[in-house]
């Protein structure tokens, strides 16, 4: 009996030991982050509320208890992503180019997978796209501009709190409440830890819809884009150098010379050439679906 006891003991010693540490408090919050390298690739976040790209989407390896980069306690259920650069939360929709379905999803965290994607999404969003586990699959993403924004400025850290605590005077100036009766500037208020930190326990996101819609299905092949150029001479010279090719599009009434080298048959290929690219020196280069 006395050594089956110690048994136990030493089992329940042995589980205790193994016991990962609880997850830090959630405080959802709005950011946007400084730049950071991942390999030889580095990525420049920014706020941008009119984004639309296209490139490379998969499902996140990552299926543990995490808290993400704005504060969200991660769930593989929720219809939520990563993306390298865009602020956090956004809100974004993704199409499968090949498939045509659409879903909307909210990004708040960076990716931590694979560092060559434009999009890691949680196994569900991946499931409604129409992706399997390991599967790569070419997407395009438009931002939701208003809703992004509206997001943006309802966020502890946000556009709006930063614009109150940088320009309003807080020792003078006074609101009007409802009731008639004057109060210190809110900003003031905001500005302090205890309320920031009650406000961020109590903020909770809305999930959004566990569903897809039917698109366009246009297809698209596989690009690599080395870089944009407003002169000619410096396009060339870098098609000339990667053996790539210049295209030619129309943005805000200015002639913009993109530098693309493909296209690809597969993602492998376009991931060495990608590889090869990086290590080379042009740091700007991504995969893009065309």
């Amino acid at each position: 009996m006395k050594k089956y006891l110690f048994s136990l003991l030493l089992i329940s010693i042995a589980c205790c030991t193994k016991e990962e540490k609880p997850l830090q408090p959630a405080q959802i919050h709005y950011v946007v982050g400084q730049p950071y390298q991942v390999g030889e690739q580095w990525y420049y976040p920014e706020e941008n509320f009119a984004y639309h790209s296209t490139g490379l989407a998969v499902i996140s390896k990552n299926q543990k208890d995490k808290v993400t980069a704005d504060g969200e306690y991660y769930d593989p259920q929720r219809m939520t992503g990563a993306h390298p650069t865009l602020q956090l939360p956004s809100i974004i929709k993704v199409r499968n180019v090949d498939n045509g379905r659409e879903i909307l999803i909210r990004l708040n965290d960076r990716p931590s997978s694979y560092p060559s994607r434009l999009l890691e999404l949680t196994p569900k969003a991946g499931e409604l796209l129409g992706i399997s586990n390991g599967q790569t699959a070419k997407i395009e993403i438009v931002e939701e501009e208003n809703q992004s924004q509206n997001l943006a400025f309802e966020m502890p850290n946000g556009p709006q709190t930063e614009m109150k605590v940088n320009t309003a005077p807080l020792d003078t100036i006074m609101v009007e409440n409802l009731n008639g009766k004057s109060s210190e500037n809110d900003a003031k208020k905001k500005s302090d830890p205890t309320f920031q930190k009650a406000l961020n326990s109590s903020l909770i996101l809305k999930d959004l819809p566990v569903t897809f819609t039917q698109g366009q299905i246009t297809g698209g092949q596989i690009w690599i884009d080395c870089g944009s150029f407003t002169l000619r001479i410096y396009a060339n010279k870098l098609a000339a150098r990667i053996g790539g090719r210049v295209i030619y599009s129309f943005e805000g009434g200015r002639r913009i010379l993109h530098v693309r080298s493909g296209p690809y048959q597969s993602v492998e290929s376009a991931d060495q050439n990608l590889d090869y690219l990086l290590k080379s020196g042009i740091k700007g280069a991504k995969i893009i679906v065309e």
